[in-house]
This record gives C-alpha cells, sequence and structure tokens, in this order.
C-alpha cells in the first residue's frame, strides 16, 4: 500500500493514511460491539423478550435520536432517491434485524458470528456485478474456501442440529441483507448526511417492522426482568443500534462497500473470545477447522486492485 502511495505528493499520501487510519479504527470499534452483541442479546432473548419484540424497541429508540439528530441537518431527498432509501430500509433495518434476532435466539454466538462472514462474499458478488468490484483468481479461491467452510459449518452434527441449522441459515440469510444494504446504501451517503439516510431508513424501517413485531412487544412480562436481561436490552439499544449504525453508515461515506464489509471477519474473534468468557458457548476443534476455512476464503476475498487507492482518493 505505502508503495503504491509514493506516485501521490505528500499531502494527498497524509491525507489518505489519516482518513484511513481515522476509518479503520472506527470499523474495528464497531466490530467489537458486534462481536459481543452475539453474547450479550442472549441474556435477554428470547427467555425475558421476544426477537421481534427487541427489534420494535430498537427502532423506536434510534428513530428518536435520529430524528433528534436530523434537527440539526437540513436535507430533502429527492424523489429519484427515494425507491433506493426504501431498499436501505427493508434490507438494512427490517430484513437485517428481523432475520438476525430470530436466528441468533436459535443459534450459538460463535456459529452466527461465523455465518455473518459470509457478508464480503455477497459484497463482492453483488459489486462485481454492478462493475464496482473486480473477480481475480485470488478471490475466486477465497470464495471457494469461504463456500466450503459456511457449508460445513451449517451441516456439522449436534444434539440440537434441528434447531441451530434453522438459527445459521436465518443469521446467514441476515448476512445476505446486510450485504445488499451496504452496496445499496454507497451512492446515497456520496449524496446525503449520514444521518438523512439513518433517519428515513429507520422512519420507513418501523412501518415494515411493526406488524411483525407489535403483538410479541405487547405480550412482553417487563416486570419479569432482572438486572442483566435490562442491562442486556439497554446495550442492544444504544450500542449494538444506535452507535453501531453511526460508525458504520458514517465510515461507509469514506470506503468502499468491500472494505467495511471485511471488517466482519473480525467478528467471530471477538464473538468468540466474549462468549467463552461469559460461558456462553463451546469452542470445538470442528468450528476452529471452519472458522480457518471461512476466515481465510475472506481474507483473500478482501485482496483489492491496484486501483482502489485511487478511488479512495478522489472520493474524499
Amino acid at each position: 500500500m505505502f508503495n503504491k502511495l509514493k506516485k501521490f505528493p505528500v499531502y494527498q499520501r497524509n491525507r489518505i493514511l489519516k482518513q484511513d487510519l481515522k476509518s479503520h479504527g472506527l470499523l474495528l470499534l464497531s466490530t467489537l460491539i458486534a462481536g459481543a452483541n452475539y453474547t450479550i442479546s442472549k441474556f435477554a432473548t428470547p427467555e425475558y423478550i421476544a426477537p421481534s419484540a427487541i427489534i420494535l424497541l430498537r427502532i423506536i429508540a434510534t428513530i428518536l435520536l435520529f430524528n433528534a439528530l436530523g434537527l440539526f441537518v437540513k436535507e430533502k431527498i429527492d424523489l429519484s432517491d427515494r425507491k433506493r432509501i426504501f431498499l436501505c430500509a427493508l434490507f438494512g433495518v427490517a430484513c437485517n434485524q428481523l432475520l438476525f434476532y430470530k436466528g441468533l435466539s436459535l443459534t450459538s454466538p460463535i456459529n452466527a458470528s461465523l455465518m455473518m462472514t459470509i457478508s464480503p462474499i455477497i459484497v463482492l458478488i453483488i459489486s462485481a456485478i454492478n462493475g464496482f468490484e473486480r473477480i481475480t483468481p485470488v478471490r475466486i479461491l477465497g470464495l471457494i474456501l469461504g463456500t466450503v467452510g459456511t457449508g460445513a459449518l451449517l451441516l456439522s452434527g449436534t444434539d440440537q442440529f434441528h434447531e441451530l441449522f434453522i438459527g445459521d441459515i436465518l443469521v446467514l440469510l441476515n448476512a445476505v441483507s446486510w450485504a445488499l444494504f451496504l452496496v445499496i446504501a454507497k451512492p446515497l451517503l456520496a449524496k446525503y448526511h449520514f444521518i438523512t439516510v439513518s433517519k428515513w431508513m429507520f422512519n420507513l424501517g418501523f412501518f415494515i417492522v411493526f406488524p411483525f413485531s407489535i403483538n410479541s412487544f405487547w405480550e412482553t412480562q417487563w416486570q419479569n426482568f432482572d438486572t442483566t436481561a435490562y442491562l442486556s436490552v439497554g446495550f442492544i439499544i444504544i450500542f449494538a443500534t444506535y452507535i453501531s449504525y453511526i460508525l458504520n453508515v458514517g465510515v461507509l461515506k469514506k470506503v468502499n462497500p468491500s472494505v467495511a464489509g471485511s471488517y466482519i471477519y473480525l467478528q467471530p474473534v471477538f464473538a468468540a473470545v466474549i462468549a467463552l468468557i461469559l460461558d456462553k458457548d463451546e469452542l470445538t476443534p470442528e468450528k476452529i477447522a471452519y472458522s480457518i476455512l471461512i476466515l481465510a476464503g475472506v481474507f483473500f476475498i478482501n485482496k483489492q486492485p491496484h486501483k482502489k487507492i485511487r478511488d479512495q482518493l478522489y472520493s474524499n
């Protein structure tokens, strides 16, 4: 990377490096929050609150926060961009959250985090179809390794095979949804402030999620919550929803979708460490083997063409 930067003047090199360090630092923090969320969420759902109910609660809280911030950002969405905003709400809020929390309630934190690592593979495929990325031999190798590792994890036998399999599939579909969001949102974030995009995403996402969540929300027995369950819900709302979206959506203005998506490969590391510390999962030799295959696949997929440095320079 540093050799590639030598072709640019010093002030441009410094600007690229400074922006890269900031963006990667924020992406790392977001990944840590996401990794912790796999385990912390299990303290609340599904024992105390249904997955669909916690999603409605997240969206309501986030709508209030983003609409408050939106008072300081006066922007209107052009008519030509409203379809794209709706698709962001569909894939980045509704499908993403409904699939993730239902899947997580059925599977283990480590399994769920490994399923999410399929997202960069989907991002690459979608970006390649749209002409944003190139499929190289190295990336083909990554696709093969990632697919084999994911398939092996899905089919691994356990005493709770059926339930884990359903949960893994739902989290996998959530990864596809998030990958679609990363690609669809990029043009909007190049045109509008990320608060504007986030505000309308959640406003529209509320109406999509509401019919699927309202019954579970009203049936929640709040009086049965213990301190741990309340803290878990607080973490989900404040950190895993609000702060995570600010970090992800804000950084996406500065980096390509595949770069943001590639950070997901660190989630299993953080998720595994936290789950093992809190005794919410176990790390078997099989999971380690599948993890190596999946993470190796994502590593090769993250190999970027040389022109990406120039893309980052002129997009800032």
